[in-house]
């Protein structure tokens, strides 16, 4: 671990900033790379120092979830972990875009399209009568086009905008289903993920219990009801980690003890 602090480099597995005054937060945060200084060079963080990462005593801590995550550092798996990698999958491919509709069309009612075809029935009456008389049509037979164009422009405005609505309800529809089966899926994602935590952390905690008692300071009846701090130095010290641990505390007599229990880099801060 290299970490550089206000134009100081400090090369190895302890760094004790106690002295300089530096935010333990700041640090940890840049072991995950959300930060660029303290500029610090060191092995990539896992889930697990999401949770423990840095250890301080306003933390809090889903011990159960550390626990889990500390057991996938050491490469355990569970009966749900197939199962968790189709539903990410299937997950990833149902993304509901939003839908693009057709141009909303203003409908033409139908008492017009009635008015209209009485209109062109009755052009057509009057054409016929005065062909049966042998009288000229040329007038007429233009009232008769007009009102047919007229009625069939109508009539296509009509069926265009009932398809426009047809497509409009269908494509919603369809985005809406997207949606929920996404949220099904997301459901189920969780529900095995949450499966798979209790799995882990259950399969770690004997050991996560003896650890704690290795922790200095009292031990709960019930592991699980311990306070965040020696939780999480509990959890570290079952975790493999090899992304400098941030140090607020003073369990231990010196960081480089907390380094050798912990089995990982240490920077106290």
């Amino acid at each position: 671990m290299k970490l550089c602090v206000r134009g100081t480099t400090y090369d190895g597995r302890v760094v004790d900033l106690r002295c300089r005054s530096v935010d333990g937060g700041a640090v940890a945060a840049a072991v995950r790379g959300e930060r660029r200084l303290p500029a610090v060079d060191a092995p990539a963080a896992t889930p697990v120092y999401n949770y423990c990462g840095r250890v301080h005593p306003a933390m809090g801590l889903r011990t159960r979830t550390a626990l889990a995550a500390a057991a996938r550092t050491r490469g355990h798996e569970t009966d749900h972990d197939d199962r968790i990698a189709d539903l990410r999958r299937e997950l990833a491919e149902t993304v509901p875009t939003e839908p693009a509709l057709p141009t909303a069309r203003d409908t033409v009612d139908d008492g017009t399209i009635a008015e209209l075809r009485e209109a062109a029935a009755a052009a057509r009456g009057r054409l016929e009568a005065r062909v049966a008389v042998g009288a000229d049509t040329e007038a007429v037979e233009n009232t008769v086009r007009e009102a047919t164009r007229t009625l069939a422009e109508r009539e296509t405005e009509r069926t265009a905008a009932e398809e426009s609505r047809r497509q409009r309800r269908e494509r919603a529809r369809e985005y809406r289903d997207r949606r929920e089966r996404r949220r099904r899926l997301a459901d189920r994602l969780a529900n095995r993920r949450r499966d798979a935590r209790r799995a882990l952390a259950d399969r770690l905690s004997d050991r996560f219990a003896s650890a704690l008692s290795a922790v200095p300071g009292t031990t709960p009846t019930d592991p699980f009801d311990a306070p965040a701090v020696p939780a999480a130095l509990a959890v570290l010290r079952l975790a493999r980690t090899e992304a400098p641990v941030v140090l607020e505390t003073d369990h231990f007599r010196c960081p480089g003890a907390a380094a050798d229990w912990l089995d990982a880099p240490v920077v106290r801060c």
